[in-house]
């Protein structure tokens, strides 16, 4: 496998102006070889480099080279594939000899094994030679987070009270740490029975009947996390909780700043 695609003769022209951020990329990557060469280990697993043989494999230049185009054009290896037959400017950027494209499971196997410590390095070191060349100025930051996707349960009132009293138990058990030991009744256990036995009950007023009892127990907890957290005056942190109509509300101040929950009315389920 070869690290650096050879210099080869050709007469088309790209016209870069039609993607000037692969511009840009070319011409680093032109300039600056010890940026493939970050590459090597990974993508040739420790097998020496050669210049000769078959010459069916991608040089590991063609390879960083794909993995970039892959990545900003948001492509899948098939469509990668499609791409550099079908987009000049992708043909050049890529280096490939049109008459002998790689298959996408080509691609696949050698773009898979950059690894994500090689991964970083390279931005590090294409951060430090854009500061150094004035392309950036570090003034402003962009930054992508990853989003994975999860089921969540549907928001009853069966569920939207244990989850507060769930909070509740959490937070009590943070602030025993930091003001010292007070003494709790520990109403998730009962609450959380009550949460299952709605769930499975299928007769109305049946799961009715324990809503309230949830309901009874979800104020005294409110109630008692009052208490506490009022016997810790020197905290400036203070609770109290009102019932209004059709909702159960709390309001909390901390240090004067007030944080409001109101819990509308749902269908008990």
């Amino acid at each position: 496998m070869r690290i650096i695609e050879p210099l080869e003769l050709k007469f088309e022209v790209s016209n870069w102006a039609l993607d000037p951020e692969l511009a840009l990329i070319d011409t680093i990557l032109e300039l600056f070889p010890n940026l493939i060469k970050m590459f090597e280990e990974d993508i040739t697993q420790g097998r020496p480099s050669s210049n000769f043989g078959r010459q069916d494999t991608p040089s590991v230049e063609q390879i960083l080279r794909a993995a970039i185009y892959k990545q900003m054009k948001n492509l899948d290896y098939r469509s990668l594939e499609y791409a550099q037959e079908d987009s000049r400017i992708c043909e050049l950027f890529l280096k490939i000899n049109r008459h002998r494209p790689y298959s996408f499971q080509v691609w696949q196997k050698y773009i898979s094994r950059i690894g994500e410590q090689k991964l970083e390095k390279f931005m590090v070191a294409l951060n430090k030679i854009a500061i150094n060349e004035d392309l950036e100025d570090l003034e402003d930051f962009r930054q992508d987070s990853t989003v994975i996707e999860t089921n969540i349960h549907y928001p009853t009132n069966n569920s939207l009270v244990w989850d507060c009293v769930k909070k509740m138990e959490r937070l009590l058990k943070h602030l025993k740490k930091e003001i010292g030991n007070f003494i709790h009744g520990k109403y998730g256990k009962k609450v959380k029975k009550l949460y299952f036995k709605i769930n499975v009950s299928k007769n109305e007023e049946e799961r009715l009947e324990l809503f309230v009892k949830q309901l009874k127990l979800f104020k005294d907890s409110i109630n008692e996390v009052s208490e506490i957290i009022k016997q810790k005056e020197s905290l400036g942190i203070t609770v109290k909780a009102v019932k209004a109509p059709g909702s159960f509300r709390s309001i909390i101040t901390i240090d004067g700043n007030s944080v409001f929950y109101d819990r509308t009315e749902r269908n008990i389920k």
